[in-house]
């Protein structure tokens, strides 16, 4: 580590500076080296993220949560992959997981349901492991049955788009749901493409639906988002043209 990601890792986290080298730095980092964590990744993508990971007991604590979460059905050659994607999963407690994998199982989200298992969710979204129930996934939930979609649908949105739980409220959900009322859509192009709601509203959502009113044309609501800017540009022009050709008179 240099001077800079050893200054960045000492703001975030003080006691950094008190850790023991011999006794706790170099064995975690010898530890996520023999996982298969890069050398580069660990001072400036998991230690300045997660520095009080130097805090813990690597026997104690990080090795028995991965067999636990290994026992659920993750697979231990991708704990690199895990470990860089959301680092702070190896700071949880274990009763805080085993509670929202119960919740998520009470749900209905199992792999005897409709194939949603503890392996997948680390996949798609390992921080839903490390929010709350009560403030994050039980209102969730409940936003979605109030807007009356079912329970069964509300299974199939999480399975589309796992990050929905890590999402806010007040912030993210509320408002990009009230901006969707106004575009059109049937309620069920959500269930079809929950993923909407991990777009900007202002940066993407917005501006190109207004192109698109402005147009007169239809697009779906997961073409309309998920092209790049470039391509968007290239759908919009081509419906426009088509939607002039078809509409225009011929003469003879």
């Amino acid at each position: 580590m240099d001077f800079e990601q050893i200054k960045a890792i000492t703001f975030r986290y003080p006691n950094f500076a008190y850790c023991s080298l011999e006794g706790k730095i170099k064995p975690l980092i010898e530890f996520l080296l023999d996982l298969g964590v890069s050398k580069s990744d660990i001072p400036k993508k998991i230690l300045v993220q997660v520095p009080n990971l130097c805090r813990l007991s690597i026997s104690g604590k990080i090795i028995p949560m991965m067999l636990y979460l290994e026992d659920m059905g993750v697979d231990k050659d991708q704990w690199a992959k895990v470990i860089y994607r959301f680092p702070g999963l190896l700071t949880y407690s274990r009763q805080k997981v085993q509670a929202i994998v119960d919740f998520l199982y009470e749900l209905g989200l199992s792999s005897e349901s409709i194939g949603v298992d503890i392996s997948m969710l680390l996949k798609k979204s390992p921080g839903t492991l490390g929010h709350s129930i009560e403030g994050n996934l039980k209102p969730v939930t409940e936003f979605f049955l109030a807007k009356g979609y079912s329970m069964e649908e509300v299974r199939i949105i999480i399975l589309r788009y796992a990050p929905l739980y890590t999402l806010s409220l007040t912030e993210n959900l509320i408002p990009k749901w009230e901006f969707f009322l106004t575009m059109g859509y049937e309620k069920s192009e959500l269930v079809k493409f929950p993923t909407y709601f991990g777009y900007s509203l202002e940066q993407r959502k917005r501006p190109r639906y207004v192109l698109v009113k402005e147009s007169g044309v239809k697009m779906p609501l997961s073409k309309m988002l998920c092209l790049s800017d470039c391509d968007f540009e290239k759908v919009l022009k081509m419906k426009i043209l088509k939607m002039v050709t078809t509409t225009t008179p011929r003469h003879e």
